[in-house]
């Protein structure tokens, strides 16, 4: 007995999928007939029924014709298909929901015209490499007269802040207001000036780094275990960091200098609002871990001088 064939009507039945669609199909390459009669009517075998199933199945999940034609072509691998397939439908279903946000948030701008809604939605859009390559030029402008190195500059900007999946129309906001500070110019100027000073002076500018980053990692770890900053442990930390500080600098570790140190690492106008932002992006409060850090440091070398005198 031959193998079982079936008419394009039989195949339509079985596989639920309307004749139209079985021809088209078939006139693509897709599904060629097993068999052409001497009236040239089309005939399937069971083999042509479960690649029907596989096309329609493929289809549903949104894969296209070409896609499927090289599928079939080359007897692929069918997870990788799907896996590239759910790949886009993850990418798509993202950029639905951060459109979604952006729209949320700028309908709760207090003041929407045009050019407003134009401006916020074309800064909104900024992806996560955009920004990243924003923050690489913004440090790089920023630092230009300041005795950093490369390494610096790009472990800064590796760190550059990113959009969560999901944004909230907060995060939203101050991801498009720090688009737009990192393309101020007079954000650049006030950070430029800030680098400069904070550098100004110094006799070993990789002792005075070094200093700076050793007394942040140690005032992140007492913050975490609630250490005071005039306890012992916070006295000898403040201790540590003013003396290297004030040797990289070329200066008596005193009150005078501590007050030097306050004002380079306190936070006001662009830079307090840079800070704001990073802290809504993370979903934490303006204050939140580097802020206190430095808060912390200082109150610990201000009591470390009070012992001296």
């Amino acid at each position: 007995m031959g193998a079982k064939t079936y008419t394009i009507g039989e195949l339509a039945r079985l596989s639920g999928q309307p004749v139209r669609r079985i021809r088209f199909y078939s006139d693509k390459g897709l599904l060629p007939p097993a068999v052409r009669t001497d009236s040239n009517y089309r005939l399937y075998s069971e083999d042509d029924l479960a690649r029907l199933d596989l096309i329609g199945a493929l289809r549903e999940a949104g894969i296209g014709l070409d896609a499927i034609g090289r599928l079939l072509r080359t007897r692929g691998d069918v997870r990788d298909v799907l896996v590239t397939r759910l790949a886009i439908l993850d990418a798509e279903i993202a950029a639905k929901q951060r459109a979604a946000s952006v729209l949320r948030a700028t309908l709760a701008l207090p003041h929407l015209d045009v050019d407003t809604m134009r401006r916020y939605w074309k800064m909104s859009r900024v992806n996560n490499e955009q920004m990243k390559a924003l923050v690489a030029a913004f440090m790089e402008r920023v630092t230009s007269g300041a005795p950093v190195d490369d390494t610096w500059r790009s472990r800064t900007a590796a760190a550059a802040p990113t959009l969560p999946e999901h944004p909230t129309p907060t995060q939203i906001e101050a991801w498009t207001e720090l688009a737009g500070m990192l393309q101020d110019p007079n954000v650049m100027r006030e950070f430029e000036e800030g680098v400069s000073a904070f550098w100004e002076g110094a006799l070993d500018a990789d002792a005075y780094r070094a200093a700076a980053v050793s007394g942040y990692r140690t005032a992140v770890d007492a913050v975490v275990r609630g250490v005071a900053p005039t306890a012992p442990e916070g006295v000898a930390a403040g201790r540590a960091w003013l003396d290297a500080s004030a040797r990289a600098m070329g200066r008596v570790p005193d009150g005078a200098f501590v007050q030097w140190l306050q004002d380079q690492y306190a936070t006001g106008g662009a830079r307090a609002r840079f800070q704001e932002l990073l802290a809504a992006l993370k979903g934490e409060s303006p204050a939140a871990d580097e802020t206190r850090a430095w808060r912390w440091l200082i109150d610990a070398a201000h009591a470390a001088a009070l012992q001296r005198q």
